[in-house]
């Protein structure tokens, strides 16, 4: 996800999503495994860069998030990936610790997201993200959007440190799909919420609230929040990006005696 961040105002214009379901018992192999594959892709110079996050809650599984400026470059990365057989012969053997996988496109939606600046320049420091799926009834994205306002609005008024990048999700899951995605440097984030979620509230004043809330009932069919850590060793970042934080993207070897 590094890609497309450095020197800019806002997150990718288009992410990549895979999630990969690990087998039970198998999440140390399969952290092995993909450093394998993040270490290929710095040997072999590849353009795009991402983020491995591993699951926090919820059943066991990895999210693999690489970030593009646009469709075409995806395809553009599909033939250069194909080109090299380490890869192939790396994505086989990962298979053995995962019981399935699913990809799906999603593109960013500045008019529905919170300081984007914030999430892009803190996000190298970022040691957690919790990934907020939503699902909305079908055709209400309108509303979505007017909620989302909203919510801004409220977020900017009690002066909230809490940035989201929204993205809306286009191919892979149902219709009418998106993702709030919070990076986080400490798990504080989630002590704070409470305290997040009432500042809300007093900043839309007590009509304003019911309001938001049953507007909100009426549009959204459900979400599910899933905290993911960020892991340095299944990522694959540019050299600037791992240059903001270098003890936790490069760590050195430990020191050994002579």
């Amino acid at each position: 996800m590094a890609c497309g961040l450095l020197g800019a105002q806002d997150p990718p214009k288009v992410l990549r999503i895979t999630r990969e379901d690990i087998k039970e018992g198998k999440t140390a192999l399969h952290e092995q495994s993909e450093a394998k594959f993040s270490q290929a892709m710095a040997r072999h110079k590849f353009p795009v860069y991402y983020l491995g996050l591993d699951g926090m809650t919820g059943t066991p599984q990895a999210l693999f998030m690489e970030s593009y400026e646009s469709f075409a470059s995806i395809s553009d990365a599909i033939a250069l990936e194909d080109k090299v057989a380490e890869f192939g012969t790396l994505s086989t053997l990962d298979s053995e610790y995962h019981s399935g996988s699913r990809v799906w496109f999603a593109v960013y939606r500045p008019d529905l997201s919170f300081h984007s600046a914030e999430f892009v320049a803190g996000l190298p420091k970022a040691r957690y993200m919790n990934v907020i799926t939503v699902q909305i009834h079908f055709e209400h994205d309108l509303e979505f959007a007017e909620i989302a306002k909203t919510a801004i609005e409220a977020a900017e008024k009690a002066k909230s440190d809490q940035p989201v990048a929204v993205y809306q999700v286009v191919s892979g899951m149902p219709a009418g799909t998106y993702m709030l995605l919070e990076p986080a440097a400490s798990l504080n984030a989630l002590d704070d919420a409470p305290a997040r979620s009432r500042a809300l509230t007093q900043a839309m004043g007590e009509s304003g609230s019911r309001k938001f809330l049953k507007n909100a009932g009426e549009v959204i069919a459900g979400e599910e929040p899933l905290l993911f850590a960020i892991n340095p060793k299944t990522s694959y970042v540019s050299k600037e990006f791992a240059a903001d934080d270098p003890e936790f993207w490069t760590p050195k070897p430990p020191h050994k005696k002579p």
